[in-house]
């Protein structure tokens, strides 16, 4: 296959998967304008076929990006949109190998921004994850500990298997922000995929390393599973789930953790010992949010706030 038939098809493909998860053509449109930003660096380095794109590659491409001091949201924008372009060469077998999972490239939220997923959109993000396969049930575990905890990106990654205690549904997080150690609730439903991914799934992902240095998650090496690979993981889902917003990352399933179980009516000093707050005063920033959202709906439905109501003063 010539060059530029390579590149065509892959640009079909590109839009295919856009198309057959449901966004909405201004998304779409917004996400082909970053593809050709995209394909341009990638020519401009000789790799006109993206068979030939490394992980390297792609990090130069984002250090360009911040270099040249595109926006927070033009960068998130770029992140899922290479993202959306190798997840579907590599579901169609035109790579072997996924260059975005050997990446380690975090794009942060906007900032004061904190994005959260809704509780249908948090359920939808979490029945997307297969179960059936071995990197299924370890990501289905990963992120349902991630949710029912609320706990960090780097507490996850650094858990080691004898940190769950299965007979007190109990995860000990050690040494977690501010060296501190804490026990979070393990959660039922987080129970039954991380008693299977340890009993039934983990052994496998050690055949090709030998030693097993009790971490809890296992790349597909058999060592420790870094942040940069929870990220895209996270990111895969979230496209899979058809979850349009933008900037959503782990740190995101800690957000929703918050917030839906202070809009659910829990006490708040309870959310502020589950994240690990030292001031009640970080965890308050979540009550703000949801009054935020509270005066929203008022404005929109209440009869003396939203446009049918008129009254001369």
């Amino acid at each position: 296959m010539r060059e530029n038939e390579t590149m065509e098809k892959a640009r079909h493909l590109f839009y295919e998967h856009l198309v057959n998860r449901g966004l909405k053509e201004s998304t779409i449109k917004r996400k082909g304008q970053e593809l050709k930003r995209l394909l341009r660096f990638l020519e401009s380095r000789g790799k006109g076929d993206p068979r030939d794109v490394t992980a390297g590659d792609i990090e130069e491409y984002f250090l360009m990006l911040k270099s040249s001091g595109y926006s927070q949201s033009t960068l998130i924008t770029a992140h899922s949109t290479t993202g959306d372009l190798f997840y579907a060469l590599y579901r169609h077998e035109m790579i072997l190998d996924n260059p975005m999972e050997l990446t380690d490239i975090y794009i942060k939220e906007k900032a004061g921004i904190r994005v959260v997923l809704s509780e249908e959109e948090t359920e939808r993000l979490l029945d997307s994850i297969e179960a059936r396969t071995g990197f299924g049930l370890r990501d289905r575990a990963l992120f349902e500990l991630m949710y029912v905890s609320g706990i960090r990106i780097g507490e996850t990654v650094s858990l080691d298997v004898q940190d769950i205690d299965f007979s007190l549904d109990e995860v000990m997080i050690r040494q977690g922000k501010g060296r501190k150690d804490r026990i979070v609730p393990l959660g039922q439903v987080c129970r039954k995929f991380m008693w299977k991914w340890i009993k039934e799934a983990r052994a496998w992902f050690l055949k090709t390393n030998i030693h097993d240095d009790g971490a809890l998650f296992l790349n597909r090496m058999g060592s420790r599973l870094s942040a940069g690979l929870v990220r895209y993981r996270l990111k895969h889902y979230v496209n899979l789930a058809g979850i349009e917003k933008e900037g959503v990352s782990p740190h995101s399933l800690r957000h929703s953790c918050a917030t839906h179980l202070l809009m659910n009516g829990a006490d708040i000093r309870y959310v502020q010992e589950l994240l690990g707050h030292d001031s009640l005063e970080t965890t308050v920033v979540y009550t703000r949010q949801i009054i935020e959202g509270l005066k929203k709906v008022h404005r929109m439905y209440h009869p003396r706030e939203n446009e049918l109501y008129r009254e001369e003063i």
